[in-house]
């Protein structure tokens, strides 16, 4: 337990999670502006919604720091130690949503939560169809692709552009729930068939 922790750098993980909602309420009221390429309206992007890019790319990482024969090779199942801590990441990240909703009054931080796990989705899914460092790649580009073509007239987010909707919109933490959960299934299949065929 102790080597597949320090491995995968868990400690960064949680230092990052952990900066990500200590600087959310402070920042609740900055944003990123944005220029669509297709509308042409400006419109912007609260920076606690991009901040989860943050901890999900450092997860990523640390996930993918050993080699997948480390994994497939171990004595115990290390899929389940994979899985595991996205889960962990995931729930602690809406516990400490719920308190500063409740403690702070700062709703948003439901949708930094969101945000978040559907970053994790996003990499796990990029990292199961390719190699395993396009996933942080592709959850710094979220933001970017939204910003330029995710927008519409006046600025305001199409709906499909579940990463700048309202913390109260059900679309995007269904779309954020999909994301986290596929992407859990197939992290851990994809563990799985490796460990068979070695």
């Amino acid at each position: 337990m102790i080597w597949w922790l320090r491995a995968h750098a868990t400690a960064a993980w949680a230092a990052t999670l952990a900066a990500c909602f200590i600087c959310c309420p402070l920042l609740a009221t900055s944003s990123i502006p944005t220029l669509s390429l297709f509308s042409g309206a400006s419109g912007s992007i609260p920076v606690p919604l991009v901040l989860p890019v943050f901890p999900a790319c450092v997860l990523l990482y640390g996930l993918n720091r050993t080699p997948w024969q480390a994994h497939a090779t171990a004595v115990r199942e290390m899929r389940y130690w994979t899985s595991g801590a996205v889960a962990i990441t995931g729930v602690a990240a809406l516990a400490v949503a719920f308190a500063e909703a409740a403690l702070l009054d700062f709703p948003l931080s439901f949708a930094v939560a969101r945000n978040l796990i559907g970053y994790l989705g996003v990499g796990l899914l990029v990292q199961y169809v390719s190699n395993a460092q396009y996933g942080a790649v592709a959850v710094a580009a979220i933001p970017v692709v939204c910003g330029l073509i995710g927008t519409g007239p006046g600025g305001r987010p199409y709906p499909w552009m579940w990463p700048a909707q309202p913390y109260e919109s059900v679309t995007a933490a269904g779309a954020a729930i999909f994301l986290f959960c596929s992407g859990m299934l197939f992290t851990a299949s994809t563990v799985k068939s490796k460990r068979t065929h070695v």
